[in-house]
Parts: structure tokens; sequence; C-alpha cells
């Protein structure tokens, strides 16, 4: 078994791992620099082959939560009549009816402060809107 490489050998095995390297890594880093290709995971389309999509010039639109028609009794309020009271989404409407379910019915207005996520500037806002029955 030999035991040192002469340099013709030496120079011989550093440029064939430099071609293998080549053959390798070659099409990675030789590869354009654009973006790479989305793939939309709902449809399994690349997005070049969907249609395309002509940019409105308008801003969108924004979507407004409806207000209640009148005050709203949080006692007895679903999760959907919780929510058209400003600063209520699913998640608090879904606490208060938890809360409600759990502690037994809201006393007065000032209860729903005890509702995780309900402090005193979103109750401010919540107070023309609520009553207690």
């Amino acid at each position: 078994m030999k035991e040192t490489y002469t340099r013709r050998e030496a120079i011989a095995a550093g440029l064939f791992g430099v071609a293998v390297a080549g053959i390798v890594w070659g099409p990675v880093i030789l590869r354009p620099f654009g973006s790479a290709p989305v793939i939309d995971l709902r449809t399994l389309q690349l997005q070049q082959d969907r249609p395309a999509v002509q940019p409105s010039l308008s801003p969108p639109a924004r979507v407004t939560k409806a207000k209640p028609a009148g005050r709203v009794d949080i006692n007895h309020a679903d999760a959907v009549t919780l929510q058209m009271l400003p600063g209520i989404g699913p998640t608090l409407a879904q606490r208060i009816i938890t809360h409600r379910k759990d502690y037994g019915r809201f006393t007065d207005a000032n209860g729903l402060m005890g509702v995780e996520g309900i402090g005193s500037r979103r109750f401010e806002k919540l107070e023309p809107w609520i009553e207690v029955r």
C-alpha cells in the first residue's frame, strides 16, 4: 500500500474532485436568478399555468361590520350578535359565551370586564351598545 502520492497524482485527484463537484453542483449554481415557480397547493398548478388576473386600479374595498340595531343583551346574545359589537370578533364573542356558561349570567355591564381580552378601553367602546337583562 502506497503511503504518499506524487505531485502529479495529487493534481489529478484534485482536478477529478473539481470535475465531480462541477457536475453535481453546476446546475444548482448556474441556474437563472429569477424567482422560483410558485405552486398553489389548493389546485396543484404552477402559477404561470393559471389564468392571469387583471390587477384592479381601485383600492380594495373596506369591509365594515354591521352595527347592531339597538342595544345588545349580553346575557342572551349568541356569538353572531356579539360580533356586531365594536371591537368584538369571533374569539372574544366565544370568550363572553364561555364566561357566561362558567360563571353564570352577568349582573351588570361592568361584569364584562371580567372576560379575558376586555379592558377598560374596549369596555368604553362597548358600553353604549350593551345592556343586561
